[in-house]
């Protein structure tokens, strides 16, 4: 089934009530109306059969016993099993289509939620516990399959039974089935109290569980640095006290919940010992038949399960809706970065036709070659500063990187180095100025585009879980933990170049290597660049030796650019910075 995304508020972490929350989610409902329409249908289809079987009691009792007509008993009787049989078909069949159509809505909406998180920008992904999102794709989903899959259906035939059954009950006695409806009025104030309390409750428990998984997912991604510093007892102190936390919640949620079941068990069962003797003395006042209250009890017997099953439902539906609370916070954050960026939309973007052609594969693959040189980068007037930053990262950046020319931007620790390089594939924009990717600002050039013109490779490697074919046929692991930090680096580099982008952007990739593979690798990459434009931030000599012109980054600005031995004669803070990576390197 194709996935359906409803339509959600423009405005982000909408704090917009539970249900409506919930409602707000009713067009994945939408590709499954015949499902939904055949399950309602079979439940109450059901329903009405199981209704229909106390009547054919009083029939029976009425009829063929009080008269003693004993013809009547064999069609009555056939006429109950095939009620009977009826009912477990209908019930099979509802059961059948509700596992596939809810199995399918929440697979829709998962899909949704991951296509989302991927268009959100990496500053939405910093601000936000990995364990909140995981939690919100996980668990919050399957709450909301449960409801739409079992609560919803039984919120609509328990109160469709409730109504037919009580208009049954006064037709067979006006003031006694009267009796029976007021008496069970007390559940919809009690019910009331308690989703106003469990609501509460739920959406505290349901937070605290993604603390949990946050709480997990660093001890699971970090285990090694918790052994090497001895650090397991404070680790397992503070899973003990979030787990601890979770616990208690669950338990007041429990307490609650047991509670009002246990009201809603009393309520019906104290109702049907009043109609016993309510109606014992309406039989005696010859009001009602024997056979009528035979059925008059059987039918209100069919009104404990509704009553009981109103704990669930409400239940359910308290967790469904704070689910579906928590993802819309997710689905109502709107991307900062995205195709149709409002301060450079126009019917005709200058510059676009040159990535609007086919691209030509790079060396060692057929292909007619582009007779235009493409992958010239300009940083005009670039600043950049982080929400809430007082003073910005960048300032007034002006830099050109010619197509097939490599620069090297260098500089100390903290001066922006790699935030510079986030704008060329906008996995961060400029707050001012603007970074032109061959005569066309990025900003005006669809995101797949760019990002197939750009490649990346950072030093921070994070490779996933995969089989490398082959000769490289070993499996990494996740995150790539089962190789060296230099291995993993030099599959991200690889990854990056096999590519055959424009543009390659790489963030101290050889930091974690050692000096001879170092040296193969800058060797390899001398010949890998010289058909690409590259930005390269480095700290060593070496792999500064890249560089076909060297950018100083500091305070913000390019304060001095090129060659690497003309900077190192010119400018001291340049030679400072060069000496003290050549000390650490030779350290």
């Amino acid at each position: 089934m194709p996935s359906v995304t409803p339509l959600l508020v423009t405005h982000a972490f909408a704090r917009v009530r539970p249900v409506g929350a919930l409602w707000r989610l009713r067009g994945y409902l939408k590709p499954f109306r015949t499902q939904m329409i055949v399950m309602f249908a079979a439940a109450l289809g059901a329903v009405a059969a199981e209704i229909a079987i106390p009547l054919l009691t009083k029939s029976v009792v009425d009829g063929a016993i009080a008269h003693g007509d004993k013809r009547l008993l064999i069609p009555l009787a056939l006429a109950a099993i095939a009620l009977g049989a009826a009912v477990g078909l209908m019930n099979m069949t509802r059961r059948w289509i509700q596992s596939g159509a809810v199995a399918e809505i929440e697979k829709s909406i998962r899909d949704d939620l991951y296509a989302h998180l991927q268009r959100l920008q990496a500053s939405f992904h910093d601000s936000w516990q990995s364990g909140q999102l995981l939690s919100r794709a996980t668990t919050d989903l399957s709450s909301i399959r449960r409801f739409a899959g079992f609560g919803l259906i039984f919120l609509v035939t328990n109160v469709m039974t409730f109504v037919a059954v009580v208009a049954l009950l006064i037709n067979l006695n006006w003031w006694l089935g009267l009796v029976t409806g007021v008496v069970f009025a007390p559940v919809l104030p009690v019910c009331f109290r308690f989703e106003k309390r469990y609501r509460v409750l739920s959406r505290r428990v349901q937070d605290q569980q993604g603390d949990l998984a946050t709480l997990i997912e660093e001890a699971a991604t970090g285990v090694r640095v918790l052994k090497a510093l001895g650090r397991g007892r404070q680790a397992a102190a503070r899973h003990d006290a979030q787990a601890t936390e979770v616990c208690g919640t669950q338990i007041e949620k429990a307490a609650l919940l047991g509670s009002f079941w246990a009201l809603l068990d009393l309520i019906p069962n104290g109702v049907i010992g009043l109609i016993i003797v309510l109606g014992a003395i309406a039989v005696s006042t010859h009001s009602l038949t024997l056979g009528g209250l035979v059925a008059f009890i059987t039918l209100a017997l069919e009104l404990v399960w509704p009553v009981e099953a109103m704990g669930y439902i409400i239940a359910s539906g308290q967790e469904a809706a704070t689910a579906a609370q928590r993802v819309l916070e997710i689905f109502d954050t709107q991307p900062e970065i995205s195709d149709q960026d409002p301060k450079h939309n126009s019917s005709e973007r200058a510059g676009l036709h040159a990535l609007a052609r086919d691209r030509a594969p790079r060396r060692g693959i057929p292909g007619p070659r582009h007779p235009e040189p493409r992958g010239h980068v300009v940083f005009d007037h670039v600043a950049f500063r982080y929400p809430g930053a007082a003073e910005p990262v960048l300032r007034d950046i002006v830099l050109d990187l010619p197509p097939g020319r490599t620069v090297v931007l260098t500089g100390a620790t903290g001066s922006g180095k790699s935030t510079l390089l986030q704008l060329v594939p906008r996995l961060a924009d400029a707050t001012s100025g603007s970074v032109r990717l061959d005569g066309t600002d990025v900003r005006d050039l669809p995101l797949a585009r760019l990002r197939t013109a750009v490649g990346c490779a950072f030093e921070d490697a994070t490779l996933f879980a995969y089989d490398l074919p082959w000769g490289l046929d070993t499996r990494i692991g996740e995150q790539g933990m089962a190789l060296s930090g230099g291995q993993r680096q030099r599959i991200a580099l690889a990854r990056a170049i096999l590519a055959r982008p424009d543009v390659l952007i790489l963030d101290d990739p050889l930091s974690a290597l050692d000096v001879h593979t170092e040296e193969r690798v800058t060797r390899a990459l001398h010949e890998i660049l010289a058909d690409a434009t590259a930005l390269v931030v480095a700290h060593r000599p070496s792999t500064v030796a890249l560089a076909d012109t060297v950018a100083l980054l500091s305070g913000g600005v390019i304060a001095a650019t090129g060659g690497h031995r003309h900077l190192l004669a010119s400018n001291p803070e340049y030679a400072a910075l060069m000496d003290v990576e050549d000390l650490e390197a030779s350290a």
